[in-house]
This record gives structure tokens, C-alpha cells and sequence, in this order.
């Protein structure tokens, strides 16, 4: 099935209350995992290439995806800059996210725009954030982590203003491994959704609740981002792996592959995605009305 933008997809979980994951990869092994746990599950995924070989990581996962039968995006994450934006979107990208979340709210909002203006007319999905998801290992300073929680009037008004696609929003989710335990501002996350039709972002899932990542999708969260999570287990597989008498290079990506796998189809069973791939035509095709399209517009 050939790449297709998360827009339909994302917009279909928002309205059906299921989730759907994003698994960043910066390995052969990681690709061929994350496709493998898709095709296995059924399920529509969302895979985001890292580090300075975005480009050509993701003509692989094209050719990987083109071998599947479920719906695969290829999209970048945290592109910080216009110029890696359009870079990705020339490699063949199918949906971007424009990272200013550390600008003041008037430079985010004029860098989204910019993105929206050049991506809308071809299809590609734009994402933003707004508020700004820390890093876990500063999860115990609650007083500096709330002060970057998004707000629900900054969260409509920026929405309405750049026309972004989805919305990643702080509620107390953060990247890498948490020191501390996890707690998400629901209350603030249902204001936040009571306001946006679009579908929301949660960045930072590694270490969440099941629990707390099914209220969150009840909530508008439709999108969720995964990485540390994957990058323990694979690190736990290759420590097991060669310290084996009969260890093997091949030997231990193999276990590491599985161990990923593993991690990419268990969250795909807590967010509800799992058997969704059929909602979803088999050629691949995706009608341009719906990729242009907005929440609330006939279409719909």
C-alpha cells in the first residue's frame, strides 16, 4: 500500500475514540519492526524517522509500506526549522510537524502558518505544539512543568489562526524516562478538546498508564507518540543478547527487532488501534477532499 497521510486516519479515531501510534526509528530494525507489529495488529500507524538521515530512512519505510496492507504515514517529527520541513516534504514525507513550542505564542504561530501555506495545497498534514512538552528527567519541578501546560484559549485561537491540522498539546506528558510518576491534566485536556474538533497530540507516552492513555483518547487525544519505551526494550534485549556464549551481530538485532515489535503491538492494543486498518480503503488512495478538508466542513 503506498504512504498515505495520517489525516483521515487521525480524523476517524478522533471521532470513533480510539488512538493511534507514532514510533520513532532511527534503525533498519526499528522500521521493519514497527510495520511488522502494524501488519500483525491491524493497524494504522504513523512512523517518524530521526536523526540526519530522515530522507533516506524514509524511502525505506516507502518500499517497506508498499509491501503492507494497512495505512502507513511517514511524518516528521519535531522539525524544527521551515527548510528541514520542506526537505522532508520534498523526500516524500506525507505529514509534518513544525516545532516552535519555545518560541514566544505570536513567532509559533507566524512559523506554523508558513508550513500550513506550503503544505496544504499538496495534502501533507501539518502538526504543531502548543504549550511545550519537557523532558522527564525534570518531572519533579512541578511549578516550572504547569507553567508550560497549554492553554484552551491560546489552544482555539492558534488553531483558528494557523489552520495546523492537529494540535500536540502539554498536560503533563514529557520526553524520556520520567523521574517521577506520570500525572495528566485531564480536566485541562477536556477543556482544551471541548474547544478543538481537530485531533490533539499526546508527546512523552513511554511510561504512561494504560488507563490514563484510554481517558486521554476519550478526551480527544488521537495521536500518540512513542519512542523511549522502544529504545529500553532494545537496549534490554541487546544486553541479554551478547552476553549469550553463542551471540551473533545478527543474532542480536534479530532480538532486538523482536523486542521492539513487542512494544510498537502492545501499545497499539491499549490505544484502540489495533483491527482499524480495515476502516481504511485497501489500494491506499485517499480522496484530496478529504486531505483538504477541516474538521466541521461537509465532508465530514
Amino acid at each position: 500500500m503506498p504512504l498515505q497521510s495520517w489525516l483521515p486516519v487521525l480524523r476517524d479515531a478522533r471521532a470513533q475514540g480510539y488512538g493511534v501510534g507514532l514510533f520513532d526509528t532511527h534503525t533498519v530494525e526499528g522500521a521493519v519492526a514497527i510495520v511488522e507489529a502494524a501488519v500483525e495488529q491491524r493497524s494504522p500507524v504513523i512512523i517518524a524517522p530521526l536523526g540526519p538521515t530522515r530522507v533516506q530512512q524514509g524511502a525505506f519505510i516507502r518500499a517497506l509500506a508498499a509491501d503492507a496492507d494497512v495505512p502507513i504515514a511517514l511524518h516528521l517529527d519535531h522539525g524544527r526549522n521551515f527548510e528541514l520541513v520542506m526537505q522532508c516534504i520534498r523526500g516524500g514525507y506525507t505529514d509534518v510537524m513544525l516545532d516552535a513550542s519555545v518560541e514566544p505564542y505570536d513567532v509559533n504561530l507566524a512559523r506554523t502558518r508558513q508550513v500550513v501555506e506550503a503544505a496544504l495545497p499538496i495534502g501533507v498534514g501539518v502538526e504543531s505544539e502548543l504549550g511545550h512538552v519537557g523532558q522527564g528527567v525534570n518531572y519533579d519541578d512541578e511549578a516550572s512543568r504547569k507553567a508550560l501546560f497549554t492553554k484552551a484559549d491560546d489552544a482555539e485561537r492558534f488553531v483558528n489562526e494557523t489552520g495546523c491540522d492537529i494540535l500536540a498539546v502539554a498536560i503533563g506528558s514529557a520526553h524520556g524516562v520520567y523521574k517521577g510518576k506520570p500525572e495528566l491534566d485531564f480536566e485541562r485536556l477536556e477543556e482544551i478538546s471541548t474547544r478543538i474538533p481537530h485531533p490533539l497530540v499526546l508527546h512523552g507516552g513511554s511510561g504512561i498508564a494504560p488507563e490514563d492513555f484510554q481517558k486521554a483518547i476519550s478526551l480527544g487525544i488521537s495521536k500518540i507518540n512513542i519512542y523511549t519505551g522502544m529504545a529500553q526494550a532494545a537496549l534490554g534485549a541487546m544486553r541479554e543478547s551478547v552476553s549469550a556464549d553463542d551471540a551473533s551481530w545478527m543474532g542480536v538485532q534479530r532480538e532486538v527487532q523482536a523486542a521492539v515489535k513487542d512494544v510498537v503491538a502492545t501499545h497499539m492494543q491499549i490505544f484502540g488501534s489495533a483491527g482499524k486498518a480495515d476502516r481504511f480503503g485497501a489500494s491506499g488512495d485517499t480522496d484530496a477532499s478529504i486531505l483538504l478538508s477541516k474538521p466541521g466542513d461537509p465532508e465530514e
